[in-house]
């Protein structure tokens, strides 16, 4: 019986698991205690190993056959995936012009409108709400610089 996987899902495990192995083979050469503590390597090689580890597990998982019955996740459409993708990009490209609120809502708002078809009402009252919950961790409580826009928040 031979085996089918799509190249994306065979390339995409392919990577995490090269970032993962790259990842715990630098952090190897960090020390891992520090006392009665773990040191500035433990961490990196623990999630660069369990990375790697996820990476060939998932790409076994998509290669280990279903039986007679279709794969429904394997015909779907691109489009929701790409609409995400592109919120995604335009929020991060955004923050600089728009500032982190704005570009921040609008992306969710995008997200939750148009790719969720969620009501407007609800869409704006997500996001704000989100947009607002995010501005107020990230720029008050750990005190990072995002550019505030031309609208001053």
């Amino acid at each position: 019986m031979r085996l089918k996987i799509p190249a994306g899902e065979l390339v995409l495990g392919a990577v995490f698991a090269g970032t993962g192995l790259f990842w715990a083979a630098v952090a190897a050469g960090l020390p891992m205690w520090d006392g009665f503590a773990p040191a500035t390597g433990f961490l990196p090689l623990t999630y660069g190993a369990l990375l790697a580890i996820l990476g060939i597990a998932a790409t076994f998982a998509d290669a280990a056959p279903a039986g007679d019955a279709t794969d429904e996740r394997r015909e779907a459409p691109m489009g929701r995936p790409l609409l995400i993708l592109l919120a995604l990009a335009a929020g991060v490209a955004g923050i600089e012009s728009a500032g982190f609120f704005a570009a921040m809502f609008l992306s969710m708002l995008f997200l939750f409108r148009v790719v969720e078809r969620l009501p407007l009402v609800s869409s704006v009252a997500v996001s704000a709400a989100s947009a607002l919950v995010l501005t107020v961790v990230f720029r008050t409580w750990l005190g990072v610089p995002f550019p505030a826009g031309p609208w001053g928040f």
